[in-house]
């Protein structure tokens, strides 16, 4: 299935891997694991949390200003003396490791890597750094929980608000048991001690309660989600009409662009169901009407999309080998073998990084129709965090210690330590182009060393280089996010769905795949959703309606 959110290269949450790290660990493995001083995970203990004060970074200003829906800030260019806030390391010595993870290849090691050597001069510790493919990461995270060797900073793919710890058990109950309460170095006005920390928007720090405490620090997104991205250099090429105003005028502008003798097809089979489910309404994963939630697949919109997408596969639209497993779509996109592609937001620029269709290339995002026409339909929003990094329980000296680390790991767009930080050293790691820095390839295989993903920064729109393709991401938010739609059980904690999400993402997009392929009719739709239902989907609805009653 592609879920009401297709999964993007900086999510790193699939059915495959949250089932390899339930198998890893086992159902049983964090069976005993409780707290004496921990409050229970419940709405009311985590609703009187107090968040960590807000106070955002004043140190530059955004050529297009962002607001308090989500929009972000957008920049055209890096500033050309960008400000360095810190005038000496952070650290105090000694090393500091953690546990990260990366969807690009690993990259050389520290000895080897002149970026991490310098990162490490700059952080004032030797940062070691256990840095796992997305592939091979479930399995190595079931290990390291399993043989209770933990790092300092835990950076786990399932720490999201979409997985909430799916494959490592009872998500509250380990963190009570392994990992740092912060609430006393971060709560209210403690935070402002570490002012980039500060500067995170309080809607990330949500993620990161449970247990009635903060116990992580958030990688905040903005809201602005998935988006079918769109070659509009093709579609001028083309002559096809990029802002089709219903399915009928869209399934006319997928068959304008599809020619399979030219290897050249409208979009993957999940980018067609993407875009026709938001044209009919389908709910961002739930729906919440009269005290009670109806998820996505029960609701009579999705069958119907899943009808009209198994026509448009039917009809030859869809790229022939949409289903493999990894399909390198983003290639295909690059490369104009499919002309539309969901992807978040936050792929913009390194589209225009990987261009191989040069200097014509352009892109932008196509807002979905109504389905029957009359306007635009609305686009789900993303969650506000991409995941959460755990603090290893340590004194109270320790965790200051790490928490000044994390809050240069935090420093915004526009300082000197955020370049670094992103592009490397200049002259050895990138170059300067038309106000914004272009990698090496030395940058390109030594700077992703997903230190990004222990903290990071609000989101800025930029395009390096490229002033008019971050004026075209602006432009695409400003216009979604005031419609857009949020998920209602967002901030809420499912002990099952954290359980049982490989299971019930597995029914889904099993039963997707056989009747898009023709292997089933879309009448085994009802079978899909009764075993969904069985296999735990009834008892998640229940443990979300409790919650959400009750607030």
């Amino acid at each position: 299935m592609t879920s009401p959110r297709p999964i993007g290269r900086r999510r790193f949450l699939s059915g495959a891997v949250t089932a390899a790290a339930a198998t890893a660990a086992g159902p049983a493995l964090l069976a005993g694991c409780t707290s004496e001083t921990a409050a229970p995970n419940t709405g009311a203990n985590n609703a009187n949390v107090t968040l960590p004060a807000y106070k955002p970074f004043a140190g530059v200003t955004p050529d297009f200003p962002g607001n308090a829906d989500g929009l972000l800030d957008a920049f055209s260019g890096y500033p050309a003396n960008p400000v360095k806030v810190f005038s000496a390391p952070p650290g105090k010595g000694g090393d500091v490791s953690a546990f990260v993870l990366t969807g690009s290849p690993v990259p050389p090691a520290a000895d080897q890597n002149p970026f991490w050597q310098e990162l490490n001069k700059r952080l004032g510790v030797n940062l070691k750094l256990t840095i796992t493919p997305s592939a091979d990461h479930a399995t190595k995270f079931a290990a390291l929980v399993a043989g209770d060797d933990l790092p300092d900073f835990i950076v786990p793919a399932m720490f999201t608000p979409a997985g909430q710890g799916a494959g490592i058990g009872n998500l509250p109950a380990w963190l009570a048991a392994k990992c740092q309460d912060l609430t006393e170095f971060l709560s209210g006005d403690a935070v402002l001690e570490y002012p980039h920390l500060a500067n995170l928007p309080t809607a990330a720090w949500r993620q990161c309660v449970y247990n009635g405490g903060i116990y992580g620090l958030p990688v905040p997104r903005g809201v602005g989600g998935t988006l079918l991205f769109r070659r509009d250099d093709l579609f001028a090429q083309l002559k096809a009409n990029p802002d089709p105003a219903s399915f009928a005028e869209f399934k006319e502008v997928c068959k304008q662009v599809t020619d399979a003798r030219a290897s050249r097809w409208a979009a993957t089979e999940g980018g067609l169901m993407f875009f026709v489910q938001q044209m009919l309404g389908v709910p961002n994963r739930w729906r919440y009407e009269g005290g009670k939630l109806t998820h996505a697949c029960e609701t009579e919109e999705f069958r119907r999309a899943l009808g009209e997408v198994v026509q448009l596969v039917k009809d030859g639209y869809a790229h022939p080998d949409s289903a493999i497993a990894n399909a390198p779509v983003k290639k295909w996109f690059n490369a104009g073998n499919i002309v539309l592609n969901p992807d978040r937001y936050t792929a913009w620029p390194q589209y225009y990084a990987d261009n191989v269709a040069g200097p014509g290339f352009k892109i932008s995002g196509m807002r979905p129709p109504k389905f029957d026409g009359g306007g635009f339909a609305g686009t789900w929003q993303s969650d506000p965090t991409n995941n959460f990094t755990a603090f290893k329980k340590a004194d109270k000296g320790r965790i200051k210690d790490l928490l000044v680390i994390a809050n240069w790991l935090a420093t915004p767009f526009g300082t000197d330590e955020w370049l670094f930080r992103r592009f490397g050293m200049a002259g050895q790691h990138y170059a300067m182009s038309n106000g914004g820095p272009v990698q090496t390839q030395a940058g390109v295989t030594q700077t992703v060393l997903g230190i990004r993903y222990i903290v990071d920064a609000p989101d800025a729109i930029f395009v390096p280089g490229d002033a008019e393709a971050t004026r075209a991401s602006y432009e695409y938010q400003k216009s979604i996010i005031p419609s857009s739609v949020k998920d209602p059980t967002l901030g809420y904690f499912s002990d099952a769905w954290s359980r049982k999400r490989p299971a019930l993402d597995n029914v889904i997009n099993t039963y997707q795949g056989d009747v898009l392929a023709g292997r089933k009719p879309l009448s085994a739709w009802d079978d899909a959703v009764k075993e969904w239902r069985a296999a735990g989907g009834d008892e998640v609805r229940g443990q979300y309606e409790e919650q959400l009653g009750k607030a």
